[in-house]
């Protein structure tokens, strides 16, 4: 491909490549000097016209980064904290991009009709709420013990009065709500109102990965960036009621500790809980949250040294 002047479009932002740039730089030094003009990898002159490729590839890493940042599923740090006024929210005192972003999305959710969307959006939005799992039994009988025509909003983290209160303000009057935690709220009448809703039941896990290690391994920063990984994907990541599909994390173990990719091979990788051993799928209850304690507690190593 050829070079083009950068621009944007209905499609997004466009720029020519490095190579586009360097060559279009030689074929400007060969116009000045001469079509005769030795440029090879070896000579001088082009090796200053890749400097200045490269210099010019950097600025549209720039500018490509700052095209981006209007994105919030690409935006991060200062960035995205600009972007979430647009959605009522403010960055939380400690909140990551990832969490963040998630409660931009659940704002985009409650923008629809849907009142179940409107009460999970409402109650990410109660300080210090990090999961929301809301069931709606609109059926005639109980299901999963929710009665008939109810509600039942599993919520960590966050103030009970104040989650009761969104709960009540949101939902649809004369629905009845479920749950083991009970506080009441007064209406703009004086008349008290009992709203139920219920922590999750957190739920142990242990991991256990076998690791053949090769030339270069450093166990103490393979296990360190793995124990991070680990430790926010099932407590932060994950949500109430998410199953765990172990499979999928080996990928994720290997891009944590990147920089060590080529020196380890995970040889085998698993969960125990309630006395069994899953290395597939370990299926959460709808209440249900896993949690790991500490990494020292809940993930274990096994290193063999390749022979």
């Amino acid at each position: 491909m050829s070079y083009f002047a950068p621009y944007i479009d209905g499609t997004g932002i466009h720029m020519p490549t490095y190579d586009d740039r360097l060559q279009a730089l030689a074929s400007s030094y060969q116009s000045i000097f001469g079509l005769d003009t030795a440029l090879d990898p070896n000579v001088p002159d082009y090796q200053l016209l890749s400097v200045f490729a490269k210099a010019l590839d950097d600025t549209a890493a720039l500018v490509l980064q700052a095209f981006n940042s209007r994105n919030p599923a690409y935006a991060t740090g200062q960035a995205l904290d600009l972007l979430l006024p647009q959605y009522g929210l403010t960055r939380r005192s400690g909140e990551t991009d990832a969490a963040a972003r998630a409660r931009i999305a659940h704002a985009l959710a409650s923008r629809g009709t849907s009142i179940p969307d409107a009460i999970v959006e409402a109650l990410y939005n109660v300080p210090d709420v990090t999961h929301v799992m809301l069931r709606v039994n609109d059926t005639d009988s109980t299901v999963d013990s929710i009665p008939a025509h109810c509600i039942a909003a599993i919520v960590d983290g966050g103030n009970a009065g104040a989650v009761a209160k969104t709960i009540y303000e949101k939902k649809t009057p004369g629905i009845s709500t479920y749950g083991s935690v009970s506080r009441s709220v007064t209406d703009e009448h004086g008349v008290s109102h009992t709203i139920k809703f219920s922590r999750p039941t957190y739920q142990s896990i242990f991991f256990y990965i076998s690791i053949k290690s090769y030339t270069g391994f450093v166990a103490a920063d393979v296990e360190a960036a793995m124990n991070d990984l680990l430790m926010n994907y099932v407590n932060n990541v994950m949500d109430i009621g998410e199953s765990l599909i172990i499979p999928q994390l080996y990928g994720k173990l290997y891009q944590a500790a990147s920089s060590y990719a080529s020196t380890f091979a995970i040889t085998d990788l698993y969960v125990t809980w309630n006395g069994g051993t899953v290395r597939d799928k370990l299926t959460a209850a709808w209440n249900t949250k896993w949690n790991l304690h500490a990494p020292e507690d809940s993930i274990f190593y096994t290193v063999t040294v390749s022979s």
